[in-house]
């Protein structure tokens, strides 16, 4: 019988100590602040910069990312469901980059009711919508302008061009292509074609060969990214066509083409920054921080002349 209530008694004793590991490992998890970081994808270059940016930040101040995003720029449904699952988890504050702006309204309007404030990064909502924190990323349409300046300036003369921009009512991409194309019809140039490519390497680089197919006399081929910029230019070139090739997100491997003779150039935005800077406004907005509505992450033009350097500094 004693022996019985011994057993008993270490067995009560170690489910005690059991429940208060626990209880402790339960109240170091919901101690810790978190930030949903919901994107367009993770799977490119450009995404995963961002998320790096945002690491770095979570690194510096001690709080715990909830990363997110589906396996294509254009999957746009399943993105809204990951947003409403981020919500679901009560974080501090969303990072959010919308694929189709107009779509997120709803889970939007929801992270107000639930008092999460909201950061978009790289893509803004409607003009009319006013239900998040700030802004930030590059001013598009001016990355695109500041782009078509620059290769129409290196070209010298007038010419034909293509404009190859993402998925249909993506406004970041359509953007770049409006402020390029508003460039190159001032300028006197003759835009062949513009089409969606998708922000995918491989879509771009079949539209850039169907457009050849009809037309080889191109001059100039400005894409809304770099993975498309790539895709256009693998067609160009087996097409033996002599066009100035360039993208926007001045990717590694973009800056690799340029120094290879590849690219002529890319407009080079600032992941990382918005991803570091998205995280760190979350963070200040949670707690009650007065945040400026527009934040510009900034964007340099990059050619051969300074290709090798925003390389090293990228890597």
């Amino acid at each position: 019988m004693k022996k019985t209530l011994i057993i008993l008694l270490v067995l009560v004793l170690v489910a005690g100590q059991a429940a208060l590991f626990a209880a402790g490992k339960a109240e170091t998890k919901s101690d810790k602040t978190q930030i949903a970081v919901v994107l367009k994808t993770l799977s490119s270059e450009y995404w995963q910069r961002v998320v790096k940016g945002a690491d770095q930040a979570a690194a510096e101040y001690g709080v715990e990312l909830i990363k997110l995003g589906p396996p294509t720029e254009d999957a746009v449904e399943q993105q809204i469901n990951m947003v409403e699952d981020a919500l679901s988890r009560k974080p501090a504050g969303l990072v959010f980059s919308p694929s189709q702006p107009p779509t997120a309204v709803n889970v939007l309007n929801e992270a107000k009711r639930l008092g999460i404030p909201v950061i978009l990064v790289d893509t803004p909502m409607p003009e009319d919508f006013d239900n998040f924190v700030t802004f930030i990323g590059t001013e598009n349409y001016d990355a695109g302008v500041a782009a078509a300046e620059k290769v129409a300036a290196s070209l010298g003369r007038t010419g034909n061009v293509v404009l190859i921009e993402g998925a249909p009512g993506n406004p970041t991409t359509t953007q770049r292509a409006d402020g390029a194309g508003d460039v190159f019809k001032a300028k006197g140039f003759n835009i062949v074609s513009r089409q969606p490519g998708y922000s995918d390497r491989e879509r771009a680089y079949t539209v850039m060969q169907n457009i050849l197919q009809g037309n080889k006399d191109i001059d100039i081929v400005f894409c809304s990214n770099d993975e498309m910029a790539l895709g256009a230019l693998r067609a160009v070139q087996q097409a033996g066509v002599n066009a100035l090739v360039l993208g926007t997100d001045g990717n590694a491997e973009a800056l690799e083409s340029i120094l290879a003779g590849g690219l002529y150039g890319t407009a080079a935005q600032k992941p990382e920054m918005m991803g570091y800077l998205g995280v760190v406004n979350a963070i200040k907005a949670s707690q009650g921080e007065t945040i400026d509505k527009r934040i510009d992450s900034g964007v340099d033009i990059i050619t051969i002349d300074d290709a090798q350097a925003a390389l090293d500094n990228l890597k």
